[in-house]
């Protein structure tokens, strides 16, 4: 998990105690108002060392209980890669974490050898910075400790057309607040690290089945709620707005996460699984004796 070397010098990474404790307040009310996103792709080939060797980076935060926690994902579908999130209250936490990293000079050293070694794997790492936005997002204070999957579609819209996609946004929230449906999203907006018109819709999943029953969690209340002239906004968007659009499966990845003790009690069995005990040799069979 490349942190370090993407990081722009006056920003950094992990949070500070009294971050960590609002960021955590934050997350029992909804999702972060800051979300850091990492995005690592490893080389041909490397795909499960650079796995294996994420789990380096956890263990070392862990061992010196640094103050910040990520989720570490994988791709299921598109291209294999693998999301590491990190959510903040405010861009300023986010800008005292370097000055917390650079503090401790033998935790930065750890994490610069990490790095090193990290870029053997990679042939690309980049980091994006999202802002929440509340008023696009529906039912989004969900219990993420609990939930398996992260079904993310990104979308870029053209220039010139971020509030055409705000106010189609705002008309499928209200159509599933009139139809009551029940389901959560979360939309974010990158503010750092590339077009500011590209657009996260997060949907977190305790299961697959979710999406196998997505279609008629919005049929014909959901329907009528959006109406006839909604629909045809909303496909004018598509064809006038849109710039590109893609969904995606991430799966959650203990292994390769560095998560909060309040996540693993959550589910100890997920995200902190026992070792399995090794099997017992097979007792020798005693050749028979000769009469």
């Amino acid at each position: 998990m490349n942190w370090r070397c993407m990081i722009p010098a006056a920003l950094g990474l992990s949070l500070c105690a009294a971050a960590v404790a609002e960021a955590q307040q934050q997350s029992e009310m909804g999702p972060p108002p800051i979300l850091v996103i990492t995005r690592e792709l490893a080389k041909a080939g490397k795909e499960p060392a650079h796995e294996k060797y994420e789990r380096s980076w956890a263990k070392t935060y862990a061992d010196a209980k640094w103050a910040v926690n990520y989720l570490g994902t994988s791709a299921l579908t598109g291209e294999p890669r693998a999301l590491f999130f990190s959510g903040y209250p405010s861009l300023a936490d986010w800008e005292k974490d370097q000055q917390n990293l650079d503090k401790d000079a033998a935790f930065s050293a750890k994490v610069d050898a990490l790095t090193d070694k990290d870029n053997e794997f990679l042939r690309e790492s980049r980091l994006g910075v999202f802002r929440y936005l509340p008023e696009l997002s529906h039912q989004a204070a969900v219990p993420i400790a609990t939930m398996r999957y992260f079904v993310i579609t990104s979308v870029v819209v053209k220039p010139g057309h971020g509030d055409h996609f705000s106010e189609i946004r705002r008309m499928v929230k209200a159509a599933h607040e009139k139809a009551g449906v029940n389901d959560h999203y979360a939309v974010y907006q990158l503010v750092a690290g590339g077009s500011p018109g590209h657009y996260l819709i997060i949907v977190p999943m305790k299961s697959l089945k979710e999406m196998d029953e997505a279609a008629a969690l919005h049929g014909k209340a959901y329907q009528e709620a959006m109406g006839e002239e909604g629909r045809r906004k909303q496909l004018e968007f598509q064809g006038q707005g849109v710039e590109s659009a893609e969904t995606n499966i991430f799966a959650f990845k203990p292994a390769i996460s560095y998560v909060s003790k309040d996540w693993i009690d959550a589910d100890p069995e997920f995200w902190a699984p026992k070792p399995k005990p090794a099997a017992k040799p097979a007792a020798k069979k005693e050749a028979p004796k000769k009469p």
